[in-house]
């Protein structure tokens, strides 16, 4: 988590990435549909061949690492969205504890998935 000295001159919005970047990447990493084929695929392939599997692995990999990446850069596009919505009052609470009001994760997951659907 985020140490008061730490995040002092820091901006808001930038405060609430800090605090939500962990569960945020936790979720980026969950492979889903797409993420399992990879992973299937990678193993499927090496059976198959029975030797050489390391370059299947690894390109499953990069591939999984991009897709967590992307997501990763769409959960901060949203977190800084949510963040601009934050009260003066909320704003003077997340400094004061480093916690999140309780709406704001349930409105960047729905934020994220507007963005990923546009994208």
């Amino acid at each position: 988590m985020t140490h008061p000295e730490q995040t002092e001159n820091v901006s808001d919005e930038r405060l609430c990435w800090l605090i939500a970047r962990e569960q945020l990447g936790r979720q980026a990493r969950q492979p889903g549909a797409f993420g399992w084929f990879t992973v299937v695929l990678g193993w499927l392939s090496a059976l198959y061949r029975f030797g050489n599997r390391t370059g299947t692995q690894e390109s499953g990999r990069a591939i999984r690492q991009e897709r967590t990446s992307q997501r990763m850069a769409d959960y901060a596009l949203a977190v800084d969205d949510t963040a601009e919505r934050l009260s003066a009052e909320e704003r003077r609470e997340l400094r004061a504890t480093r916690e999140l009001p309780t709406w704001f994760m349930p409105e960047v997951e729905r934020r994220f998935a507007a963005i990923r659907k546009a994208g």
